[in-house]
């Protein structure tokens, strides 16, 4: 038999945590949303994005385990691609699945477009 570390209690109250340190974003993940929000804005896209995120918000875990999937099915330097085209080319595709893990990820950036729509006012 195999042993997992942790009960399935531990496992459950992780799986449903709410803040923690885990969920602290690094100085380079931060500087990803900034640029990732600064582009959406350049799009003039910042308005729909908003609302298109929140509601999305509790799937950003589900979302980043998404993407991790996409690293197997699909060979990586098209994924590289499209996301140094259009998130800049700091952007990685383990970056930016680590941030989105993150479950403070989606506020901090809807945080982002809306500083950009308040200077553009």
């Amino acid at each position: 038999m195999i042993r997992s570390e942790g009960s399935l209690k531990d496992k459950l109250r992780h799986a449903f945590a709410v803040g923690g340190k885990s969920d602290q974003l690094l100085e380079d993940e931060i500087e990803l949303l900034k640029d990732i929000a600064k582009r959406v804005h350049k799009r003039k896209l910042s308005a729909a994005a908003i609302p298109f995120l929140l509601f999305h918000q509790p799937l950003n875990t589900v979302g980043a385990n998404l993407l991790q999937m996409t690293e197997f099915a699909l060979t990586l330097k098209p994924v590289e691609t499209f996301l140094k085209r259009f998130m800049g080319p700091k952007a990685t595709h383990e970056r930016l699945v680590r941030t989105l893990e993150k479950r403070t990820s989606i506020e901090t950036l809807v945080g982002f477009l809306e500083a950009h729509i308040d200077e553009s006012l």
